[in-house]
């Protein structure tokens, strides 16, 4: 508002200056002129010198003062006469602020232009904006009434098979009180058409099945083909499918691991879409338990790690990140601040724009020192607040380190204690030295059997979950569960 309001004065202002501008710079003589008059001499005496006065010498004659300057000398354009053109009195202009005039006119009429042109541009963008939350808003809504909709679609279906079966009912009595029919005659229809559906079931069927045959014939074709290419033998791709199903049976392994491990609070964390938060002093465990979090949704999901943001990432990358591999890298103040406003302008294109979008991670690390950067301050601000909706519709899972869970050390986030204590899933880590990790951990935010978030429930994160021990799983050592 205040904004706009300036712009208005501002073009106002120069509005007014161009009409002053444009008032100044009137005139009725813009030169300096210089009044002269010719009189010739006669030499046929008095009568005939007052005969010439009359005709040329009272006849007012004006010319430009630089002109008259000039007067007897090369260059002028006066024919020279000698005393006959005689000076009468110089004339200045009577404006002689015309170019300020004029240019204040056209520095007026530019600046209304500029401020219109601000004005438009800002509005277009406030505009939008404002779009651009409508569209997410109303496919908000849209996703909320989808299931509303497909219960109506299956109750009016149900509605019309019923009221088919009753009219065909109806008609059947009918029919049988007026004789036109009989038992007999109907059971003879009903097992007719019980045959006809059974055939057109067959048919889909095996139309089915010949679909499915033509498949595995044009599969097995390219197996060939890519054998050929590959220089390799059927044995070799034999070879390549149990290797598929030994993966499929790491993975399987790990799954059930996962969902065996205490009451399963280890696979609902993996699976679920709610933002994890690992919390917890120096020397806790944090960036394991994060990097581990991250590796199983990676493996079990194929969900690739978009991006990193951590001010130490060069350090880490050599020991708790050693086994991820991120597409992007924030590292320095000004990249994190920006890799915020690009995580929330990603997740909404992703939103609006990419229905078929292949979910990946998003993991932050140290994100207790955010809040007192004056580049980062604001972004992880916004960031946090975006994060309690936008990441699960964008499909995109986030992952957020921080020491502790207040406002300031999660970004300065005010107004969003309530919402971050029941949109996410916390993970508060514990060390009893400061050195060494303890197994122990407090985990709150994960919904239980009847959808309430559990609170500080006691959980132990089991030997084996570590960024080594999963990176070995798949890589020919697979992990010992019952050890």
């Amino acid at each position: 508002m205040k904004q706009g309001v300036f712009e208005l004065t501002l073009a106002g202002v120069c509005g007014v200056a161009a009409i002053i501008g444009l008032a100044t710079s009137q005139t009725r003589q813009p030169y300096n002129l210089t009044q002269i008059q010719f009189c010739p001499r006669s030499i046929n005496g008095i009568e005939s010198q007052i005969a010439l006065d009359k005709r040329f010498c009272n006849q007012p004659r004006f010319v430009l003062t630089e002109e008259w300057l000039r007067y007897g000398l090369y260059g002028s354009i006066i024919p020279y006469k000698g005393d006959a053109i005689q000076w009468v009195r110089d004339l200045p202009t009577d404006n002689p602020n015309q170019l300020l005039g004029y240019g204040i006119a056209v520095t007026g009429l530019w600046g209304i232009v500029g401020c219109l042109v601000v004005r438009s541009q800002r509005l277009k963008r406030i505009d939008y904006e404002l779009g651009e939350l409508e569209k997410t808003g109303d496919y908000a809504i849209w996703q909320q009434n989808k299931h509303k909709r497909e219960v109506k679609q299956h109750s009016t279906q149900l509605y019309t098979e019923r009221l088919k079966d009753g009219l065909s009912g109806l008609d059947t009595e009918e029919r049988l009180a007026l004789g036109l029919t009989d038992s007999e005659n109907e059971r003879a229809k009903a097992r007719i058409q019980l045959e006809d559906f059974l055939k057109a079931r067959a048919v889909n069927h095996s139309v089915m099945d010949k679909t499915i045959a033509e498949n595995l014939r044009d599969k097995a074709k390219a197996d060939q083909e890519r054998g050929k290419i590959e220089g390799k033998t059927k044995g070799a791709i034999a070879n390549c499918d149990n290797h598929q199903l030994t993966d499929q049976r790491l993975i399987s392994d790990l799954i059930e691991a996962l969902k065996n491990h205490e009451d399963g609070w280890l696979w609902k964390i993996i699976d679920n879409q709610k933002p994890v938060w690992v919390l917890g002093e120096a020397g806790s465990g944090k960036s394991t338990l994060a990097a581990s979090i991250v590796m199983l949704r990676q493996y079990l999901f194929d969900m690739p790690l978009y991006q990193l943001i951590d001010a130490h990432a060069g350090e880490n990358l050599r020991n708790a990140w050693k086994y991820l591999s991120p597409q992007l890298i924030a590292q320095t103040e000004e990249d994190i601040g920006q890799a915020f406003d690009d995580a929330r302008s990603r997740w909404l294109d992703r939103i609006n724009n990419q229905p078929d979008k292949r979910p990946q991670q998003l993991l932050v690390d140290e994100f207790t020192n955010y809040s007192e950067s004056d580049i980062t301050k604001e972004p992880a601000k916004k960031f946090v607040k975006a994060s309690l909706s936008d990441p699960r519709k964008a499909e995109e899972r986030l992952v957020c380190i921080a020491h502790f869970f207040t406002n300031t050390a999660v970004g300065g986030s005010d107004g969003t204690a309530k919402g971050r204590a029941r949109g996410t899933i916390q993970i508060d880590r514990k060390t009893s030295d400061g050195k060494t990790p303890l197994k122990v951990a407090i985990v709150n935010g994960l919904n239980n059997s009847e959808g309430d978030a559990e609170v500080d429930k006691k959980v132990t994160i089991p030997s084996w979950l570590t960024p080594e021990s999963i990176h070995k799983h798949f890589n020919g050592q697979p992990i010992d569960f019952e050890d």
